[in-house]
């Protein structure tokens, strides 16, 4: 029997408002690949970006819609035998819902065994040594208290829905890494004088954070609602139960399970820091001498401890997380390849490859990457692709 060709790509973020060369490309690339399995691994859609509190069914509907090139290929494709994999991700967990296959069966148009070579599931697939999954369980920013589980928003999430849905400043979504500093000052030549308004919503969404964070994370009761369903999730799944609580216990603990974690992260020690230093300057000019030194060294002092933590501490950190887990992944289950998505930048290592963002490529790539699995599932191999219009 000849081996399924598989193609996995990520990131798509697909939205009514995403670029029409995008969604062309997405068509081209299903059009060139008859009767292949086409593996989405996460973030196929970004519903929470656009319209939040839409009824799903009917935001994927005008998802859908709105680029009938790219709704048209993957009927084409599942018409003529080929097969289409989601697997969820942090910003479209709705695929693993029980009825979200047929909300997307509908939304394309499908009919008869077209049906059928659709499978989603909320976290990963396995192919014989093969392990694919988004890899969002790994980021404590966008780790669910279950990934079983559609509940609380992770912090990531609560931004797309609270500072990027309102205000479309979709470029953060490349740039969620950076520091308060380089966010500020890039909102101004981004997006010219909507700035202000931009610069509050994200203050908006942080003191949100804080406030849905440690003591008040309502997610906590999320792991017993995920380990009453491991076991119909296994069965589907077709492995073992144990492989799944092995899997589980690698994953990362929440930020906003910690309120200190989620003060930390969002850098509001350096905010703190730069609102006393702007008060000691205030006080000094007005000549209150001892309190403008207080708060301009206090500042100072804190910025200081800031900083000796690392002046971006969080860049670059998920990727390596990913990478890392890659690797318990398959010490602990016995795979020879873990495909994954989420961090937006490619990879390619010994048993691990990161298929980078379909949407979002990093400069330096010349085109909108992808990873095709080669060999058999037992002995599977990846190899880094990369789309070109008009290849």
């Amino acid at each position: 029997m000849t081996q399924r060709r598989t193609i996995v790509l990520a990131d798509l973020h697909l939205v009514r408002q995403t670029p029409r060369s995008v969604t062309a490309d997405l068509a081209a690339l299903v059009a060139a690949h008859p009767g292949a399995r086409i593996v989405v691994a996460g973030d196929l859609f970004d519903l929470s970006s656009e319209s939040p509190w839409m009824p799903r069914p009917r935001a994927l509907r005008e998802a859908l819609s709105a680029h009938p090139i790219a709704r048209a290929a993957l009927a084409e494709h599942l018409d003529r035998g080929g097969e289409l994999w989601l697997s969820g991700g942090n910003h479209d967990a709705e695929i693993g819902a029980p009825d979200f296959p047929v909300a997307l069966t509908e939304a394309l148009g499908l009919t008869g065994a077209a049906r059928a070579r659709i499978r989603t599931t909320p976290w990963f697939f396995r192919d014989g040594a093969i392990h694919i999954e988004h890899g969002h369980l790994y980021d404590p920013d966008n780790a669910p208290a279950h990934p079983l589980v559609v509940g609380e928003r992770s912090l990531g999430v609560h931004f797309v829905e609270e500072f990027i849905a309102p205000t479309g400043a979709h470029r953060y979504l490349q740039a969620n890494d950076q520091t308060p500093l380089r966010l500020f000052l890039s909102a101004f030549t981004w997006y010219g004088p909507r700035a202000p308004y931009v610069i509050y919503r994200y203050f908006h969404a942080a003191i949100g954070a804080m406030l849905k964070s440690g003591p008040l994370y309502r997610a906590r009761g999320e792991a017993t609602a995920g380990a009453a369903i491991v076991e119909r999730f296994t069965h589907e799944l077709g492995v073992p139960s144990a492989m799944v609580d092995a899997l589980l216990g690698l994953a990362a603990t929440p930020t906003l399970e910690s309120a200190a974690r989620t003060f930390t992260r969002l850098y509001f020690d350096r905010v703190i820091a730069t609102l006393s230093m702007g008060a000691g300057l205030a006080a000094l000019g007005l000549g209150a001498r001892e309190p403008g030194a207080a708060a301009l060294g206090l500042g100072a002092l804190l910025m200081g401890a800031s900083w000796a933590s690392g002046h971006n501490r969080y860049a670059g950190t998920v990727s390596e997380r990913l990478a890392e887990s890659a690797g318990r992944v398959a010490r602990t289950t016995g795979a020879k390849l873990v495909v994954f998505g989420h961090t937006h930048r490619e990879a390619l290592g010994d048993g691990y490859a990161n298929t980078g963002s379909f949407s979002f490529p990093r400069a330096a790539t010349s085109g909108r990457p992808y990873v095709e699995i080669e060999g058999s599932p037992e002995a599977p191999r990846a190899v880094s692709r990369v789309w070109n219009a008009g290849a």
